[in-house]
């Protein structure tokens, strides 16, 4: 008898390979920005250690409790997942998990940030391409709802063209 091993589809129709897209584009645009920007960089906790009305031991404790959260659930994401969607969700965490490294960016010098800060603009562009080319291949390629797709995919390369000319134009304004 043979067994059959169902794959979890992170993105099975097109309005999830839209919003792939949407927030993929949108964090690579962030990441590239921050790269050209050369803005000085946060202390890199997902809460910082004055934000919440709690000791700071308990703060830290709750920041390296989602640290270890983090790879667990990129491990889990990446080994549930298949073709374009495991290429998605490894630049996705690659950059993600690269964000962890904020607490030791703080200690690192401009250089060794600028080139963290670049990989994770770089890994967020893979997703981001993963991301188009799932809704590429999404079923409305083969239906007659082609040209809204199209219309959509069109807004949307405007829509990160614009947000990577204003990252540029913010490196060289400020």
């Amino acid at each position: 008898m043979e067994r059959r091993e169902h794959k979890f589809q992170l993105i099975g129709n097109r309005t999830t390979a839209i919003i792939a897209v949407c927030l993929t584009g949108f964090l690579a645009a962030r990441d590239f920005r921050a790269v050209f920007s050369g803005a000085l960089h946060k202390s890199g906790w997902l809460f910082p250690l004055d934000s919440l009305p709690l000791p700071v031991w308990a703060i830290i404790l709750f920041n390296l409790i989602l640290y270890v959260y983090m790879p667990w659930l990129a491990f889990c994401f990446y080994r549930g997942t298949q073709g374009n969607e495991r290429i998605l969700v490894s630049g996705f965490f690659g950059a993600a998990l690269l964000g962890i490294l904020g607490p030791i960016k703080t200690f690192g010098s401009p250089r060794a940030v600028t080139a963290i800060r670049s990989v994770q603009g770089f890994g967020m562009s893979i997703a981001f391409c993963a991301a188009l080319l799932i809704l590429l291949k999404s079923p409305a390629w083969q239906t007659g709802d082609a040209k809204t797709a199209v219309r959509m995919l069109l807004f949307l390369g405007v829509l990160v063209l614009f947000a990577f000319l204003v990252g540029a134009l913010m490196y060289w304004i400020f």
